[in-house]
């Protein structure tokens, strides 16, 4: 594994131990690390905030970290605190609006966890706001609907959806019973209104399934799945075996931990990953595959950024982090999948 690699994978927490400050040092001090490899992947991978947090936390070292590094990771956290409290100001917007129309909102994905599972909602880099409101969209006036597309305009990205989100269910891939997840929901408070957020069980199988969109390897997905495991030490694991079963999704919630605990750490409970199993041969399939890219594939090039419109550029980034997800698609979800990937013809 590269020292950028072993680097990165101690520095993506929140509790950073000793133990984590000892191998950063030990990997500084006893290896070639290439900074702007680790900035760039670090940024890649929307962890830079976090990393660089963790890096100012080894104990009186000089890391032998270059000037300019450092100030781009500080810009980094600079411009990411300022986004976040920008999106925080067009959420507060967007609440009131849905509260004068008593429409429900469900925060998902990376502003659920900026607020549940983060102690500080800038160490992640995130691309938008997702949210779900509890009305169909048939159920809506055209009149509201209208407002709502015209509040939505707005240099922040807000990905809002009408009581289900295609990140969730994977654009239909998977048969998700969104009314059980909106009947678990719980409220809370964010700034003075009320939203919904998923129970800590959905909560966790969602990031698993973005860990499956993000390819497995996203460390920002990984770290996701490892820090709700870590909040939530209460979880009810069986209840997340059967609504993962239930979802047809307990194969990617596997590999999602899998990976996980493989990577940046994760403790389960015994017997956890051998119940969200459907088979040993599909198990072993994934195992070995995750395996065969923790040896042998560098996170720089674990998570691509491709055009839409160049098949090439897809054909050239093929690896193991692009085969895995596949692994744990059941034939139907596969079918879909390609249906819909031929649907958006990414190759123009």
């Amino acid at each position: 594994m590269r020292s950028e690699d072993k680097l990165l994978f101690a520095c993506t927490r929140q509790n950073f131990l000793d133990v984590h400050q000892k191998a950063a040092l030990d990997i500084c001090g006893n290896e070639d690390v290439r900074w702007d490899v680790v900035h760039a992947t670090a940024m890649q991978h929307g962890v830079a905030s976090l990393v660089y947090s963790n890096l100012l936390k080894c104990p009186g070292a000089n890391l032998g970290i270059p000037q300019d590094i450092i100030d781009k990771f500080k810009l980094c956290v600079a411009n990411n605190i300022v986004r976040k409290n920008r999106r925080a100001e067009k959420l507060m917007e967007v609440l009131s609006f849905m509260k004068n129309k008593s429409i429900d909102v469900m925060l998902i994905k990376g502003v659920a966890l900026d607020i549940l599972v983060y102690d500080q909602p800038w160490y992640m880099i995130s691309d938008d706001i997702d949210l779900i409101l509890r009305k169909k969209k048939e159920d809506v006036s055209d009149t509201d609907k209208k407002e709502i597309s015209v509040l939505l305009r707005h240099p922040v990205n807000i990905e809002c959806e009408y009581f289900r989100h295609h990140d969730v269910d994977m654009n239909e891939v998977l048969p998700v019973n969104f009314q059980k997840i909106w009947d678990n929901t719980t409220r809370i408070k964010f700034r003075g209104y009320d939203v919904c957020v998923m129970s800590p069980e959905d909560l966790l199988m969602s990031a698993c399934i973005n860990c499956c969109r993000k390819r497995f390897f996203r460390l920002k997905s990984l770290c996701d799945v490892a820090e709700t495991v870590r909040k939530y030490n209460n979880l009810n694991w069986d209840k997340l075996t059967r609504n993962a079963r239930e979802h047809h999704c307990n194969s990617i919630v596997y590999a999602a931990l899998l990976v996980t605990k493989m990577t940046l750490g994760c403790e389960l409970p015994d017997g956890v990953l051998e119940k969200l199993t459907d088979s040993t041969i599909r198990a072993t399939i994934i195992r070995s595959l995750a395996r065969h890219f923790i040896q042998s594939v560098s996170l720089s090039s674990a998570f691509p950024f491709y055009k839409r419109n160049k098949l090439n550029a897809v054909v050239k980034k093929i690896n193991v982090s692009l085969i895995l997800p596949y692994a744990t698609y059941r034939w139907y979800q596969l079918w879909r999948k390609m249906k819909y990937l031929w649907k958006t013809k990414p190759w123009g």
